[in-house]
Order: structure tokens, then C-alpha cells, then sequence
């Protein structure tokens, strides 16, 4: 894991949580509760400040943050025979500035703001990368050229537009890469349309070998009345080969499928040990991706397995990257707001999965996968960055809602069923229940540094 990161990992982190303990602070401050502390990080204060009655401190373990408000906990707060409260260290308090005492609905207000705060900061970040970094064009027409790549040293230029690979028409820059990497290293004849007119060269694809996420190229389901299901093809069966040409990874295979609709493909496949060749022949479909809106292409009806491993593959380009289109402020906030959206129901959808045993535990995560994405994502560019960061906001919001004691979610469980009853949950029932929620969270977190171990480790789990 290089510095680079590391450095990303630990800022794209502190800033989900500032932003998360933010929106707690100011409507509680809004609200009329004192603040006593705004913490970055659990355990030991490495440093901070006092301000008004507010101490701000960075603590030791980075994984988190919180807010301590006056009367967040009411066993610390005693009134005396003549009204006066008290905190748990006998100075006196004004009630007014109590959480416990605040309406129920000041207090939903409040544990809502973390989340809705890291929901608006996504939104927000897909708005920027709309406007102002702008996002990929779908078409494949070229935007950069790298220096001393292939591409520069055919004559490529920026604005060429690939119309054709290998005699075939490309209707699309995910379709370009397609057929690139499905070269393999060949030479490959492209078409460019240069203004009025069209230019043929010939063009030898480079290799690049970069540690990344990738899923094994293992049958998890087979979809009926497709052409695998018609060969025989089943789950846990692994492909190895495409029409002789080793694969080792989900990536490759769907690569070589999706260039191929309507031609007889010969898949390599291994089952208990053994190896045989099953013939198959993509059928010409919609592309699953909903950004790839209106592309065909080739299917055959298998699903990968729910797990993925990190491991350097070979990964074929010419040096070129895509144009970058912008939008104006509103159109981009019709974008961000389906993209809020969007990610929302994909994560809800994963997260049932899990609980329904179709998408695999293994699958989960912690801080060492989370470190490793932000390199991925800061290596291939600004953009990436950006829409990483949005989506691990939209992503925490999200699980804070989970009604588990101890998480955002859980408390507003109780204020609801609070709002039912007509007065709150006693506080010893209050505590065995985030008692539990402790439990609960910390076996996930030891779950998730688990996976992240053995993923790392590349060994099987």
C-alpha cells in the first residue's frame, strides 16, 4: 500500500466523518443544545481546543467521530428540591441546553442531521464532478492523447472518433475498450473519422499490469433459456479459457462474451477438478449497465460469484482517454440527484441480499478495502476520486440509518417508539439494547478486518 493511499485513505475518511459529527453540531447548536465536545476519532485526545463551552479534539483511532452534548445521557443530569439541575460533576445546568429535554422531534432533528449531512455532501460532490470536472462521453471520440503511448506514435489526435476496430463498427467508448483488451496484445486496425475524412491505422495495444479488485471467474447463477444454461453450464463451474486464450478473472471473461453477440464461442471450463470445452454462442442484449443505456451486447446468461480478491492482472490500452462533456448547474442537479438516488436503492438492494444469503458475507469490507479503492480511485484520476468519495458518503449515511442500537439509526428506533408510547424507554432498557448494538457492531468490524486480511493475504476464506 503506497503513501498515496494512505494520504487519501485518511482524508477522504476524516472528511465523511467531519462532515457526519458537522450535521450533528450545528442543528444541535440550532437547536438551543450545548455542545461540550466535537471529536475527530475515538479513544486518547492526541490534540484540540476549547471554544465557549465547546472542547474540538482529534483523537487517536480514526475510525469514527461523535458529538458530546449537555444532558445526552440523562443519569447525568439531577434537579434538586429547588429546581436547580446539575450535571454529573455538580456544576450547574441549564436545562434549556439539555438533549433529554429537548421535544422528541428536536431530537430526531438532530440524529437525522449526521446522515442527511453525508447525503447532501454526496449530492453535492456529484453536482461538482458534473459542472466543473465534467464525466465521460459516451461516444468514442478521443479527448487526450499520452505521450509516447501507441496511440501517439500511430498519429492518433484529440477529437478523432473511432468509428471501427478490426473492420467492425464501434458504437460506443466502452465498446472501444471492449475490443481492445480483446486483442490481447494483437494488432488491431482502427477507422477514424478526422473531420470529413477517414484515416486507417494499425495500432498494437499495450500492456499494463496494475493490483486491483477483481472477481474470479467463477459461475455464481445461471440465467434460464440462456446459452449457457442451454450448454450446461453451472454454478461453481470455472471458466479458465475463451477460444484458447486464458483468463483468470470475471473482468476477462466478460470482455471476450461481450464483443462476440451471434459467434460461436468455445469456453474452457473447469468443474470438480476436471476440464471440458462447452460451446456457446452470446445472444445480442442490452448492456446490464444503466449508464450504457441503448448499447447491445453479447450474453450468455451467467452471473459471477459474490466475492472478489485483490491481485495484480494485465490490463491493454493505446494511451487514449475519452472526451469530457460538462453540464450546466441545473441540468447537473437533475444528475446528482438521480445518482443520489441510484446508489441509494443499489446499496439497500446489496444489503438485502446479503441478509436473503445471494450475495456472499465474504463480500463485506472494512478500512483496508476502503484504503485500497481510494488508491484505485486515485491513480486513475481527479473524477474517480470525487465519485469514490460521494458514493462512501451516500454509503454512510445510509448504514447510520440501520435501526442497530448505538447507530443513528437505533436511536431514532427509540424516539419513534417514544413518539408511540408517549414517554421514552427507560434508560436500563436503553442500555442493554446498545449494549447489543456494541456487540453486533464490533463482530462486524472484526468480520470486515477478517475479510480484509485474507483478501490481502489472497488466500481463500
Amino acid at each position: 500500500m503506497t503513501v498515496e493511499t494512505i494520504v487519501s485513505f485518511i482524508v477522504i475518511l476524516g472528511l465523511l466523518i467531519f462532515v457526519h459529527e458537522v450535521g450533528h453540531f450545528l442543528v444541535a447548536k440550532r437547536a438551543g443544545v450545548g455542545v461540550l465536545k466535537f471529536s475527530l476519532g475515538f479513544g486518547r485526545r492526541l490534540f484540540g481546543f476549547r471554544r465557549g463551552e465547546t472542547e474540538y479534539l482529534v483523537s487517536a483511532i480514526p475510525l469514527g467521530g461523535y458529538v458530546k452534548m449537555v444532558g445526552e445521557d440523562p443519569r447525568e443530569v439531577v434537579v434538586d428540591a429547588t429546581g436547580q439541575a446539575f450535571d454529573g460533576a455538580g456544576q450547574p445546568l441549564d436545562l434549556r441546553k439539555s438533549f433529554a429535554h429537548k421535544s422528541v422531534w428536536a431530537r430526531i432533528a438532530i440524529v437525522l442531521a449526521g446522515p442527511g449531512a453525508n447525503y447532501l455532501l454526496g449530492f453535492f460532490l456529484f453536482w461538482v464532478a458534473a459542472v466543473f470536472v465534467g464525466s465521460p462521453s459516451m461516444e468514442a471520440i478521443v479527448g487526450e492523447v499520452e505521450e509516447d503511448a501507441p496511440a501517439a506514435r500511430v498519429g492518433l489526435h484529440p477529437r478523432d472518433k473511432i468509428v471501427a476496430v478490426d473492420g467492425e463498427a464501434v458504437s460506443s467508448w466502452s465498446d472501444l475498450i471492449l475490443r481492445i483488451n480483446d486483442a490481447s496484445g494483437r494488432a488491431v486496425a482502427l477507422r477514424i473519422k478526422r473531420g470529413e475524412e477517414n484515416v486507417d491505422v494499425t495500432i498494437t495495444p499495450r500492456r499494463r499490469d496494475v493490483t486491483t479488485t477483481v472477481i474470479p471467474p467463477t459461475i455464481g447463477r445461471v440465467v434460464p433459456d440462456f446459452p449457457a444454461a442451454e450448454a450446461g453450464l453451472r454454478p461453481g463451474d470455472k471458466i479458465i479459457a475463451v477460444n484458447g486464450d486464458p483468463i483468470d478473472s470475471w473482468q476477462q471473461l466478460s470482455l471476450k462474451i461481450r464483443v462476440r453477440p451471434g459467434r460461436a464461442v468455445t469456453l474452457t471450463v473447469e468443474r470438480n477438478g476436471e476440464q471440458f470445452a462447452a460451446i456457446v454462442t452470446p445472444r445480442l442484449s442490452p448492456a446490464p449497465e444503466k449508464e450504457a443505456q441503448g448499447q447491445q451486447v453479447g450474453l450468455i446468461g451467467i452471473e459471477a460469484v459474490s466475492e472478489y480478491e485483490q491481485r495484480r492482472v494485465g490490463l491493454w490500452d493505446v494511451g487514449i482517454s475519452p472526451i469530457f462533456t460538462h453540464m450546466d448547474p441545473f441540468s447537473a442537479l437533475n444528475y446528482a440527484g438521480n445518482q443520489t438516488a441510484g446508489w441509494t436503492v443499489t446499496i439497500v438492494w446489496a444489503l438485502w441480499k446479503i441478509v436473503q444469503g445471494e450475495i456472499s458475507p465474504r463480500t463485506l469490507g472494512g478500512p483496508i478495502l476502503m484504503a485500497q479503492m481510494t488508491g484505485e480511485a486515485a491513480q486513475q484520476g481527479f473524477l474517480y476520486l470525487i465519485f469514490l468519495t460521494a458514493v462512501l458518503s451516500i454509503n454512510l449515511g445510509l448504514l447510520n440509518l440501520l435501526p442497530v442500537p448505538i447507530l443513528d439509526g437505533g436511536h431514532l428506533a427509540f424516539f419513534g417508539i417514544e413518539l408511540l408510547r408517549g414517554r421514552p424507554i427507560s434508560v436500563r432498557k436503553r442500555e442493554m439494547a446498545q449494549r447489543v448494538g456494541l456487540v453486533l457492531l464490533v463482530a462486524l468490524m472484526i468480520f470486515a478486518f477478517y475479510n480484509d486480511i485474507f483478501r490481502l493475504l489472497g488466500r481463500p476464506q
